[in-house]
């Protein structure tokens, strides 16, 4: 296991000139090929892809870490064994932001000039209705395809186990509003914002979404994905969605 502190203090491993850091701001923890980062109660918070942390999360490889107004390139801390040097940490974060702004560029321009190819997703019987796989936060839950659905909806018992995973945090609330499910009947709805929503290989971001406050309630997946994959058909002779 590796530890490496990052704050103000010339003590920590990584010395962060940054009035809006604290003194011993984070920690990063390597175990395992594993990566955790913990904060250490700072001031400001500490933030991971522009979304702050509670504690305590796992980090992904492509993930953004943000101290203050500093981007750190944390992934480089822990190549080749060796201890970070903290006087070079500057110019490399400069190097992975300049990277960032370059790779979003080219990224945003080939998504404009180039039409997605068909997605085609195998549907299953669950308890009678027909459902498909969809990934929220990395979570893979069964979904029932609901286009009169204004919302993507899940149970308590689905963002229980997101909280319990450290995918779903206490910034990820929007509010609450009155909800109606199919019966007719209304109850209040939390509204929340799902950092990631996978269907086969398209990954959309940052989707709202209403926690049902039944822990029984099938998860629907509404019209604020739908809308985001324009044109879809159902072929319910071999059981498939395919989104265009």
């Amino acid at each position: 296991m590796k530890i490496i502190t990052i704050g103000r203090d010339t003590d920590n491993d990584i010395q962060v000139s940054d009035s809006k850091a604290s003194r011993h701001h984070v920690q990063i923890i390597s175990n395992g090929g594993e990566f955790r980062i913990v904060d250490l109660n700072s001031s400001n918070g500490t933030f991971v892809n522009n979304f702050k942390i509670n504690h305590e999360t796992v980090l992904q490889a492509n993930d953004i870490v943000r101290v203050g107004n500093t981007v750190l390139p944390w992934q480089t801390y822990f190549r080749d064994g060796k201890k970070p040097n903290s006087r070079l940490w500057i110019a490399t974060a400069a190097a992975v932001v300049l990277a960032l702004i370059i790779g979003i560029y080219f990224l945003s321009k080939q998504s404009a000039d180039k039409t997605p190819d068909k997605q085609i997703v195998k549907m299953h019987e669950k308890n009678g209705v027909r459902c498909i796989p969809v990934k929220i936060n990395g979570q893979e839950l069964d979904f029932v395809f609901d286009t009169g659905a204004g919302s993507i909806c899940i149970s308590t018992l689905e963002a229980l186990v997101l909280v319990k995973n450290g995918t779903l945090v206490e910034n990820d609330v929007i509010g609450s509003d009155p909800f109606m499910d199919a019966s007719g009947n209304v109850s209040v709805g939390t509204r929340i914002n799902l950092k990631t929503v996978q269907i086969g290989d398209r990954t959309l971001r940052n989707i709202e979404a209403t926690v049902i406050e039944n822990p029984n309630a099938v998860c629907l997946l509404g019209q604020t994905v739908l809308s985001r994959f324009g044109k879809y058909t159902i072929d319910n002779q071999r059981g498939e969605i395919i989104f265009e």
